[in-house]
């Protein structure tokens, strides 16, 4: 999107994106790009984009336009064009003109398998969440087989009650 960079007589820069088809400029209010200085007349230009290109066209302003130095009434905008409406400076920037340029000779890459798959040796985990790891228990694991053994125990017993019982 070409944009227009204003630099006012205090110091201040402006930048107005060139949205419209036609943007007017000038110092009333009913411009859409009001320059609120003594040099630039109520009604002093025209930006207009006409079929890709930005055309700008001087309303007869009594300061004059200028671009690149030098007065016009109607002129073809490029790139970093410096304009000058009355006293104030500013800059247009288009679409910037990328020369042509061949395309790079492609070249054929070849894909190997991996044959092996591990680890660096100088690896080091850089995660900020650190890695569950479970401990084994020793008290648990004790708890666990008495808790089987007294499991079996009471099937065994059972078995037995249940063989001494006549049917």
């Amino acid at each position: 999107m070409a944009k227009l960079q204003i630099f006012l007589q205090d110091g201040t820069q402006i930048s107005h994106d060139l949205t419209d088809k036609k943007t007017t400029v000038g110092r009333v209010a009913d411009n859409i790009l009001q320059i609120e200085d003594g040099s630039v007349s109520s009604r002093h230009a025209e930006i207009v984009e006409e079929a890709d290109a930005y055309h700008l066209h001087d309303t007869g302003s009594t300061n004059g336009t200028f671009l690149n130095g030098e007065q016009v009434t109607d002129a073809v905008l490029s790139h970093a064009d410096e304009i000058r409406f009355g006293m104030v400076e500013c800059v247009f920037h288009g679409e910037e003109e990328v020369p042509d340029q061949p395309l790079p000779e492609s070249t054929a890459v070849t894909a190997e398998v991996a044959r092996i798959s591990a680890r660096p040796p100088e690896f080091v985990c850089s995660s900020p969440i650190p890695k569950i790891v479970r401990k084994r228990d020793p008290a648990a694991i004790s708890l666990y087989a008495a808790a089987v053994v007294g499991i079996l125990a009471i099937a065994g017993a059972t078995a037995l009650i249940l063989k001494m019982v006549p049917p």
